[in-house]
């Protein structure tokens, strides 16, 4: 039987302020292009009613305590650790029921919770790609309804940071994800997941077989186009204005007034660099329009914004100014300030840079 369907009629002091917090912070991690706010709206209901989302939640949230400065009693850890071997073992339990409602988000939950620790850890690359199978069996995509959308599009997220730390194509091919756009379309979140379906295309255009090849030039050339076409007639929200002095490296402060419009235009400059640089500089002519990019998806990182942003920006600036720092960052002083942006961005959510941090030094060092 689906452990969604009981009841939960009382819950401790503890719990009831685990799912508060959550709601507060890493719930809107996972909306960050959802604006039907489904893990802060829908989810919490669900997890009362389910014990298997209600310690997915749980786990998620005191791992997030525990890792951040929002507290400083060690003890989340413990609590974290407590909530997460009875998520998995109710996990478990739940997938050998056929179309368990509450599977998925249970798992994607448990997923988040596991790239708090590291992206290259074995237990988020067994449930990514446990979750990778669980779509395709039940024939989950862009066309789908509620929470199973909503998870699809945070599914995709994760597909990218995958893809871009190991440098390969997605495992769940773009040409599966069943997107259907709407002309002129206006929504944030829906543009968002737009620009991010081009910029997945784009990933297994450039680490495919054909990456380095000649044969690519015509298809980057389509994408550079796609990418303009998607850039031209966006709502003003959609334009960044700068504001304050730019500091000794160059860097300048950037306001949105929707966060989700700052992270589609932060893949939107990713996209860019893959498509002139990667897996090769694709001519000396773009090495100026590299620098540009990697610039502006440092000012957006270095702004004042939401914690979900932050989270979200953390493989695209360090694939942006890592990979490419060697190449195309000016100054060390630059570089460094990209591995004191991962560490803050570590020590305000708890979210795991210290690789990213170690790799960037080791190639400065280089």
């Amino acid at each position: 039987m689906c452990n969604s369907l009981v009841e939960i009629k009382t819950i401790s002091s503890e719990g009831a302020f685990l799912l508060q917090t959550y709601v507060k912070t890493v719930a809107t991690w996972m909306d960050l292009f959802d604006r039907s706010c489904t893990y802060q709206l829908k989810v919490p209901p669900l997890a009362l009613a389910s014990p298997l989302l209600f310690h997915c939640v749980c786990a998620f949230t005191a791992n997030h305590l525990a890792l951040s400065n929002k507290s400083l009693n060690a003890s989340w850890k413990l609590v974290a650790v407590r909530h997460y071997g009875q998520a998995v073992r109710l996990l478990i339990d739940a997938l050998e029921v056929p179309f368990c409602e509450t599977a998925m988000t249970g798992g994607m939950l448990l997923l988040s919770y596991e790239v708090h620790g590291a992206i290259q850890s074995e237990d988020y690359r067994r449930h990514f790609l446990g979750l990778t199978m669980l779509i395709k069996s039940r024939s989950i995509t862009a066309q789908s309804t509620g929470t199973d959308r909503a998870n699809f599009w945070i599914y995709c997220r994760h597909e990218i940071a995958v893809s871009l730390a190991n440098e390969r194509p997605l495992v769940l091919d773009p040409a599966e994800w069943a997107v259907s756009w709407k002309e002129g379309e206006g929504r944030e979140d829906e543009l968002g997941n737009q620009v991010m379906w081009i910029l997945a295309r784009v990933i297994n255009l450039v680490f495919g077989i054909d990456g380095s090849g000649d044969t690519s030039k015509r298809a980057r050339e389509g994408f550079l186009q796609e990418l303009e076409t998607w850039h031209t007639g966006l709502s003003p929200c959609f334009i960044g204005i700068p504001y304050g002095d730019a500091d000794d490296d160059g860097f300048r402060n950037i306001y949105f007034t929707v966060t989700a419009a700052a992270a589609a235009a932060f893949w939107y400059h990713v996209a860019h660099i893959l498509l002139y640089a990667e897996p090769v500089l694709q001519g000396e002519s773009y090495t100026p329009m590299v620098q540009d990019h990697a610039m502006r998806i440092t000012n957006i990182t270095i702004s004042d914004f939401p914690a979900a942003l932050k989270v979200f920006s953390t493989h695209g600036l360090y694939y942006g100014e890592s990979s490419l720092a060697a190449k195309h960052i000016k100054t060390i002083s630059q570089k460094a300030r990209v591995w004191n942006v991962l560490k803050d961005i570590e020590i305000d959510t708890g979210y795991h840079t210290r690789s990213t941090v170690k790799n960037l030094q080791a190639q400065v060092d280089e």
